[in-house]
């Protein structure tokens, strides 16, 4: 008869749970600071060095949000092979 240890499987459920809403989160918020760098280069600005260094900001703040969001992502894959591989 199959044995089923119900904590693990309720720790390796949670932990899925969050770290594919943490790799969503981190997703959305590099979207949206790329899409706020898109909207201050279109608007006409009074100061320009304002709206460049804003530009470069956000730019740079979704830059950072994609690579969280790739190496949570790598990270994962990473673990995978490894016990996969440890299992044979």
């Amino acid at each position: 008869m199959i044995e089923i240890k119900w904590n693990d499987l309720i720790m390796v459920a949670g932990a899925s749970i969050g770290v594919s809403a943490l790799v969503v989160a981190l997703f959305a918020i590099g979207v949206r600071l790329l899409t706020n760098a898109q909207h201050v280069v279109a608007g006409k600005a009074k100061d320009k060095q304002k709206s460049v260094s804003k530009e470069i900001a956000f730019r740079l703040s979704s830059l950072v949000a994609f690579a969280l969001a790739s190496s949570v992502m790598a990270y994962g894959l990473f673990i995978l092979v490894t016990f996969s591989k440890l299992q044979k």
